[in-house]
């Protein structure tokens, strides 16, 4: 396997759309790390070399590897909430994690990290975001409360909304419709404003190209305002691909300029020709809109992180 031109795929185990890529560009080409099974890769990662070897036996060195591509990657103990661990356990999850951290820190600094940034949302997360997009779309006003009755308004209905999402295995946060003075102050919630609309919208940037697609809100509005609980089959097939206005694309090009993005997938409401931002997923899922890989979304994709095409490497940010 050394000597062989990969890109390492920094993933978990359970990743659909790592696998739908995979199937498409061929095993050969990546070489697969799953974050929630380092117990079961050799890793080395000294001032000379890195060098990842998998369950199989398969191994790839720091200059076998041109490309990086990271995708959700977590720890097992995310992943898996109820997880039980040792002290012991926790501590080495932990020191695999920040290893593995430092070798994305490397693989960037040599420009080979491509589309989504190590830990994104670390340095730009939902509100810090949507106080960028201000600048350039119609956005929904919000608030992160905790601790003060004073803070929530009874009577009045927001929407609220995880950072985080997953608190317990196979349970996970949907945004909801509540009365604000419903809410137990002395918990923290995030919380925007509710938008009336008749779409969901969601448009993947992808370095240079932008995918849109939207989803008419009808088949699951009477039942909930989260697109993920309406029924499956619509949820993943009702979404049609469109054309944006040209004011919006300029305006979703200038956004990801600013932060310093390569990938995102942009959340919006749209009601008539309003489009209002809800948030940018900076390694946000994809895979649904385009399975078979016959919109161009995919394919786009698959060009950037295979190793055989040309290297665009993430903007990295300096130290000021």
């Amino acid at each position: 396997m050394p000597g062989q031109a990969v890109t390492l795929f920094i993933t978990n185990s359970i990743d659909y759309v790592a696998d739908l890529l995979v199937k498409q560009l061929g095993s050969e080409h990546f070489f697969r790390y799953n974050t929630d099974l380092w117990k079961d890769y050799r890793l080395l990662v000294s001032d000379e070399t890195i060098e990842i070897e998998d369950p199989t036996g398969r191994r790839v060195t720091e200059t076998d590897i041109v490309k990086v591509y990271r995708r959700s990657s977590m720890r097992a103990s995310t992943i898996f909430p109820a997880l039980a661990q040792t002290d012991a356990e926790r501590y080495a999850e932990e020191e695999v994690w920040m290893a593995l951290t430092d070798v994305l820190n490397i693989f960037w600094e040599q420009g080979k990290v491509v589309l989504n940034q190590p830990l994104a949302t670390m340095r730009s997360c939902k509100m810090q975001q949507m106080r960028i997009a201000a600048k350039y779309f119609t956005v929904t006003p919000f608030r992160f409360v905790l601790g003060s009755e004073a803070y929530l308004r009874p009577g009045v209905q927001s929407v609220a909304k995880s950072f985080t999402f997953k608190f317990a295995n196979g349970v996970g946060f949907y945004a909801r419709k509540v009365d604000e003075g419903s809410l137990d102050a002395s918990w923290p919630w995030f919380l925007t404003d509710y938008i009336e609309a008749d779409e969901d919208v969601t448009v993947v940037f992808v370095r240079d190209r932008l995918f849109a697609f939207s989803l008419s809100r009808d088949a699951f509005i009477a039942e909930t305002i989260d697109w993920r609980k309406a029924p499956t089959r619509y949820a993943h097939r009702g979404w049609r691909a469109f054309g944006l206005p040209a004011d919006l694309e300029r305006a979703i090009f200038a956004f990801a300029a600013e932060i310093g993005l390569h990938y995102a997938r942009l959340d919006f409401l749209k009601k008539g020709q309003r489009y209002t931002f809800l948030e940018a997923n900076y390694s946000g899922e994809w895979g649904w809109l385009d399975p078979d890989n016959t919109n161009g979304l995919m394919a786009k994709i698959l060009y950037e992180i295979d190793p055989r095409t040309p290297r665009v490497g993430c903007p990295q940010l300096r130290w000021r």
